[in-house]
């Protein structure tokens, strides 16, 4: 061993010493002659042999207190063979003053300087020291306290038991640890050893040359007893790399993945055995970075500090604490770790039980503010090679939430990898947004800072995993209660919310179990079941995002969240958000960039509901739509609703269409069907007279919406089911019936109607409809009105307020022959409507006609009033007509019965007289039962009656035609008038000069005769007889025939009738002709006529 070997160097130095004692002076140092110095190598080499001991020089001192002193230069020990074993600078001893007065050399104090020494720790533990280069160990213990220990003996020899102290300098110390395959050096040393007794006391010191820059300095000191292994020892470091400290003690192990310099002490023990004993260490550790390998990203702190006790028979480190300040985290933190499956005091893996305190964490700078938690325990294992931190619990709990969290940090051969695992039982939003990394998931947690706010999150799951050189992957997932959840920034913020959120996969989705919205106007949705999703929030710009939203309540609160930005749907049409009171249900999808100013381009959505108990007074302005239930539909083009319902009562199928999007017009439409009846006229404030329409309908509407303008309204309707009626003119089209019903109104304020067209039932008419300013009828303007072919006019229906509404026509024409006045109805009680005609033709027969036609008439129970016009373009008649037989009965008076006759082409010579002619309607349609009545008329130049006299040589009487005219005083006449024929049942003719009776008919179209009759001439003194003959005719008479035109007839007489007298004469004529029935009308006497029902009054055209 070095130290006894040194010793009895130092022994036989003393020798030499006291034989050259002589040479010594005090205080001065002399060198040893070359005699003297052989001398003390022959006795060095004769003690110690086989050792061999070269020195340069050899140097005396009697100090002070005559103790003297010697020094060798540069001294070299070596072996038999030569090989030199150490070499030493300076050697230096003084000697010990009692012992030498005894005869006995003996040092008192030992130095040594420039030592170059080796201590090598092999594979299986075991110390070796060597000097210098050499290759074989000086000398070896199973470890370093028995190392120390056998050095230790060397002192008990008789030698050196003076010896009180030894100290070196210049030492450079070379340790090699093969086990771990690195080494040290300490350069600068300083060895000190005190020796009291028995009691060892070691200190040294030396700077600590390492693969790192630092500078590190190491100090320790060693307490023993000479002969005993048991031992205390001190270590203090400073400035030392953190794994340098790590490989020295598998109680520093864990401190390899620190990149960090350390100071710091360790207090500790050695027993019996040499082994070691607890283990107490305050180390501050300056900043720098924890980085396990060189793939890792450093994770750097500022600085960390631990005060710990290693038990190594537990195998346990106990940490009174242990603090870190870090760009990850700070805090502080207590507790016990246990060492395992250590393998040659290299540590492999600890498991630790801590509890934190003050910590703040800042992990891989996912958090833009560091999280803070006032507490915290923890169970976890560390590996080291390779590093894994396991995760087992770390438990944080406060007064409101408890998080529980495991996972791992592992430093693989590409970098970090983290998996961590989260459970919170319930918090506060904005403490889960403290917990959630920034760099997380950034794009769901904007969304939940921004929009979640209040409440509480229940049961949150957290899991992060991260990748290296990959994106974070992140798990979450929680249930909020009573929270205020903003889905959509446009929208108004949603209230009482409850549901779930959950983020996997880049996907995130917040579904609301229940949850309401209190819109702008219109009061509050229920918006259960409204999910928010981010379909991927890997997208880095603009990434969409996407409400599946579902809606139930007022109508007029949904329409208003619709007319929100950047939808305004409402704003794109001219109608209000309050446009219907009812409730709605609404799901759909909206999906907007997540950006700030998105144009409503870049918006898409859909949607699709049901709205329920709607009623609206603005669909169809003025009118109260109700429904039971409607459907509502809408996209980025369009908004629809549309339904079964009732307009004002009145059954409706209804579908409003509203444009929306760029470019689109605000004009919107209602389209649908509705029913058709007197109750949709009510409605719509169209009031035709009373029972114009009954029975229902089916009619096709759209009412067009613009801005700025009243709605627009056109119907159609082919107004089968529908039963109309215009009584007036005694039209009627049955409900089986169909026809074609057109209409375009203006629903401002009174409506208006700009068109109304209608066919059916042989009935045409075009026109419109105006209403007074309080909706009550105006005007129905008719231009023209064609019915069955007999009318072809223009018409006005003027309102007369509460009064029936009358009637005026106007130009064109109107046929008698075939019309239908009063079969339409109007009977009854029921108020009369009036009416106004002014025609420019009448047209009565297939021949005669009256122009220039007007009058007034009620329509009571038919067409009944007064009239003018004149007869076929000529004389002028005055005239009534009332209701008969479903028709109308006439009634024709003229103050110029020739002029009438003329008019008619029947006697175009008759001259002067009074006319009245009655026409009633027979069964045959377009027949007229008449009878004519005319006084004091005459004839001028008939060529019918001329030929007549002529064959009975009466040739007064022709003198008479041929000049003033036959006078007739009266006339009378009853007959049956059909389009094409007159047939004349009876007719006489008297005056003064003449009789005349006649029947037959006339072929009106071809004007063509075939009469018969009796002629009775001198008729003043002849008609004495006239009692038992017909009127006319006297007792004497001649019977005649006419036949063949009117113009130029041919005349029969049979001259043997003016023989038979009276009533013989019937034997030599034909029958007259009959009626349709079959009977006679009488001719004896008979009265003019029968008047029709009602009768025609003496006010009716002044009378005869």
């Amino acid at each position: 061993m070095k130290a006894c070997l040194i010793s009895l160097v130092f022994i036989v130095l003393l020798g030499a010493v006291a034989a050259g004692g002589v040479y010594m002076m005090i205080g001065r140092t002399m060198s040893a002659p070359l005699w003297v110095q052989e001398r003390i190598e022959d006795r060095f080499e004769a003690d110690f042999a086989p050792l061999q001991i070269d020195f340069d020089e050899l140097e005396f001192v009697l100090g002070t207190g005559w103790r003297p002193r010697i020094r060798l230069q540069n001294t070299a020990i070596s072996d038999s063979s030569g090989r030199e074993i150490v070499r030493l600078n300076r050697m230096g001893a003084s000697l010990a003053m009692r012992p030498l007065l005894k005869g006995s050399v003996q040092p008192k104090r030992i130095y040594l300087s420039g030592v170059l020494a080796t201590l090598r720790r092999d594979a299986d533990g075991k110390m070796a020291l060597l000097f210098g280069d050499g290759a074989t160990p000086f000398r070896s213990a199973a470890n370093l306290p028995q190392l120390l220990d056998s050095w230790a003996q060397t002192l008990r020899q008789p030698k050196l038991s003076a010896l009180t102290s030894v100290s070196v300098d210049g030492v450079t110390l070379r340790y090699e640890d093969l086990f771990q395959g690195r080494a040290w050096t300490l350069d600068g040393g300083q060895l000190s050893m005190d020796r009291d007794g028995d009691d060892l006391q070691i200190s040294s010191s030396a700077g600590l040359l390492g693969g790192s820059d630092l500078a590190g300095l190491v100090e320790a000191n060693f307490t023993s007893r000479i002969g005993d292994v048991a031992a205390r020892f001190g270590i203090s470091v400073r400035d030392i790399a953190a794994p340098d400290i790590a490989a020295q003690s598998v109680a520093l192990g864990w401190l390899g993945v620190l990149r960090a310099p350390i100071s710091g002490a360790l207090r500790g023990q050695v027993d019996e055995m040499g082994k070691l004993g607890p283990l107490s260490a305050t180390l501050q550790i300056g900043a720098g970075a924890v980085q396990p390998n060189d793939s890792a990203r450093p994770i750097p702190f500022d600085g960390a500090r631990s005060y710990f006790t290693y038990d190594p028979a537990g195998q346990v480190l106990e940490f009174d604490e242990l603090s870190i300040s870090s760009a990850w985290g700070s805090g502080l933190a207590e507790g016990r770790a246990y060492l395992g499956n250590a393998e040659g005091e290299v540590l492999k893996e600890m498991v630790g039980q801590f509890r934190f305190s003050e910590l703040v964490l800042q992990p891989a700078d996912l958090y833009e503010t560091p999280l803070e938690i006032d507490g915290a325990s923890a169970d976890f294992r560390l590996e080291l090679d390779p590093f894994r931190l396991q995760l087992g619990e770390l438990l944080i709990g406060d007064d409101e939430s408890e998080l529980n969290m495991s996972g791992h940090l592992a430093a693989g051969s590409k970098g970090w990898q983290i998996a961590m695992d989260a459970h919170l039982n319930e918090m506060t939003p904005e403490r889960l947004i403290e917990i959630w990394p920034d760099g997380a998931a950034a794009k769901p947690r904007k969304w939940v800072t921004d929009n979640v706010r209040s409440g509480l999150l229940r049961d949150v799951n957290l899991a992060l995993r991260i990748e290296p050189k990959q994106k974070p992957d992140v798990y979450v997932d929680f249930d909020f209660q009573d929270a205020e959840v903003k889905f959509q920034r446009h929208m108004p913020t949603m209230t009482g919310a409850s549901g779930q959120a959950t983020l996997a996969e880049n996907r995130f989705v917040a579904t609301a179990s229940s949850g309401i919205v209190t819109a702008d106007e219109g009061g509050a949705i229920d918006v259960s079941g409204t999910s928010f999703i981010i379909p991927d929030i890997g997208i880095r710009e603009s990434a969409p995002g996407i409400v599946r939203f579902r809606g139930s309540g007022p109508i007029t609160a949904a329409l208003s969240l619709l007319n929100r930005p950047p939808l305004s749907v409402m704003d794109k049409t001219p109608l209000p958000v309050d446009l219907a009171k009812g409730n709605i249900d609404l799901t759909g999808t909206l999906a907007t960039p997540l950006k700030k100013g998105t144009p409503f381009e870049e918006v898409e959505f859909h949607f699709d509901g049901s709205l329920e108990q709607v009623e609206s007074t603005v669909l169809v302005p003025e009118h109260v739509v109700k429904a039971e239930r409607l459907r509502i539909r809408g996209d980025q083009g369009q908004v629809n609703i549309s339904g079964d319902g009732a307009i004002d009562g009145v059954p409706a199928t209804v579908a409003w269409r509203q444009p929306i999007g760029k470019g689109a017009p605000k004009a919107s439409r209602v389209e649908g069907n509705i029913e058709l009846s007197q109750d949709l006229l009510d409605t719509f404030r169209i009031a035709l007279p009373k029972d114009t329409v009954s029975g229902q309908g089916d009619a096709r509407f759209t009412i067009d919406f613009a801005p700025e303008t009243s709605p627009a309204l056109n119907v159609e309707s082919e107004l089968v089911g529908v039963d109309l009626r215009v009584p007036q003119i005694g039209w009627r089209k049955g409900p089986d019936t169909a026809g074609k019903l057109t209409l375009a109104a203006t629903l401002s304020q009174p409506p208006k109607v700009e068109s109304l067209s209608i066919e059916s039932a042989g009935l045409s008419a075009q026109g419109s409809v105006s209403l007074t300013g309080d909706g009550d009828l105006e005007r129905v303007s008719f231009n023209p009105v064609r019915m069955g072919g007999w009318l072809n006019v223009r018409a006005d229906l003027v309102g007369r307020g509460e009064a029936a509404p009358m009637l005026r026509v106007y130009g064109g024409t109107l046929d008698m022959r075939s019309a239908q006045f009063g079969s339409g109805g109007g009977g009854g009680g029921g108020a009369s409507s009036p009416m106004e005609v002014s025609l420019d033709r009448l047209q009565i027969t297939d021949t005669m006609a009256l122009t220039g036609f007007s009058g007034s008439f009620s329509t009571t129970g038919g067409l009944n009033g007064e009239f003018r016009g004149r007869v076929n373009d000529g004389t002028a008649v005055t005239g009534r007509v009332v209701p008969q037989k479903g028709r109308s009965a006439f009634r024709l008076l003229s103050q110029d019965a020739g002029g009438v006759f003329r008019s008619a082409g029947v006697l175009k010579q008759g001259r002067d007289g009074s006319f009245e002619l009655t026409l009633v309607p027979a069964d045959q349609p377009g027949y007229f039962d008449g009878q004519l009545r005319v006084e004091n008329t005459r004839v001028e130049d008939a060529p019918a009656i001329a030929a007549l006299l002529n064959s009975i040589s009466v040739i007064g009487l022709l003198d008479e035609m041929t000049g003033q005219g036959i006078q007739f005083t009266e006339v009378d006449a009853r007959f049956l008038l059909g389009p094409s024929q007159l047939t004349l049942y009876s007719s006489s003719a008297v005056g003064p000069s003449i009789g005349i009776s006649m029947d037959g008919t006339f072929d009106v179209r071809n004007a063509l005769l075939n009469m018969q009759g009796v002629i009775s001439p001198v008729y003043l003194l002849n008609s004495i007889g006239s009692v038992l003959t017909r009127k006319g005719e006297g007792l004497l008479g001649f019977n005649f025939t006419l036949t063949g035109p009117a113009a130029d007839p041919r005349v029969g007489v049979n001259p043997l009738s003016a023989l038979a007298p009276g009533a013989i004469r019937e034997i030599f004529r034909a029958p007259a002709p009959t009626r349709p029935d079959g009977t006679t009308p009488a001719t004896r006497n008979a009265p003019v006529a029968k008047p029709p029902a009602g009768g025609f009054g003496e006010g009716a055209g002044g009378g005869r």
